[in-house]
């Protein structure tokens, strides 16, 4: 008896692309040293605070004061002049502050 494997689909670019374009923010919660969200699709993804100087220096009051933006694809903080998007979260990409400030060129 023959078995053909099945392949899985190759990853490409676009569908990479299309993912994170997908990915939405259903809750949020910021602690002084955690920002976790809560995705539409099930998903828990979380960033340290210290990858944004300005919430990790942030008052609880000001880290409290967020909207969520874009229809759920990323975080503004009016107080603290922040944007987080999930799209950063889940490449892994630090703020370009703290990526200046660690002398790297990530962001």
């Amino acid at each position: 008896m023959s078995q053909t494997k099945q392949r899985k689909p190759r990853l490409t670019r676009q569908m990479l692309e299309d993912e994170l374009d997908r990915a939405r923010i259903r809750r949020v919660n910021v602690t002084e040293d955690m920002l976790t969200l809560y995705l539409e699709d099930g998903r828990v993804v979380g960033m340290p605070t210290v990858w944004s100087p300005r919430l990790s220096k942030a008052s609880e009051a000001e880290r409290q004061n967020y909207d969520i933006i874009g229809h759920g694809a990323g975080l503004h903080w009016p107080d603290l002049d922040e944007h987080v998007s999930v799209r950063s979260i889940l490449l892994g990409r630090q703020s370009a502050e703290r990526a200046s400030e660690a002398g790297t060129n990530e962001r």
